[in-house]
């Protein structure tokens, strides 16, 4: 399968060391220059460890940059342009675009995009044995605490889906 990956998802798995989860699947995994750019140049600009962490991971071919063939266009306003890149990728490959903002999943939706978020990820991970209930639950709190966004009520359905697995 293939998937890919928006800036989100790549930086908070990397801040709480739970890149491995991608890497594990076997998955192609794919992310456009934009993607690249936001999260490696500019990261690295920073000093920001996830940024070398990522790097890694594309310079051991475990990620790749691919730009799409054609752009999606006519959502400039609502989402970013790195958005639109993962969301055209996924509809050029006929797979599943990992993005965490909600308006650029509703226009995924909208556009016959599979648009799956970092719960996704994380939900594969438990299926496949790789990460823990508890430690799934541990790490999206550490996620938060290091800035990733997420409403009370997404979280509380997170919180219900895992006793669910």
């Amino acid at each position: 399968m293939t998937v890919v990956l928006n800036s989100t998802p790549l930086i908070y798995l990397a801040k709480v060391g739970l890149i491995s989860i991608i890497e594990e699947t076997g998955d192609d995994l794919l992310i456009p220059g934009l993607v690249f750019d936001e999260v490696v140049t500019v990261g690295k600009q920073r000093g920001d460890a996830d940024s070398f962490i990522i790097e890694e991971c594309i310079k051991r071919g475990t990620i790749k940059i691919v730009d799409p063939a054609s752009k999606f266009t006519g959502f400039e306003s609502e989402i970013h342009a790195a958005e639109m890149d993962v969301m055209a990728l996924a509809s050029e490959y006929g797979c599943v675009a990992i993005i965490d903002d909600g308006i650029a999943r509703e226009i995924g939706e909208m556009c016959n995009v599979n648009v799956h978020g970092t719960f996704y990820l994380i939900f594969q991970a438990i299926r496949r044995g790789s990460l823990s209930k508890q430690e799934s639950v541990e790490k999206m709190g550490e996620m938060i605490r290091k800035g990733w966004r997420i409403g009370s009520e997404q979280y509380i359905k997170f919180l219900e889906l895992i006793d669910e697995i």
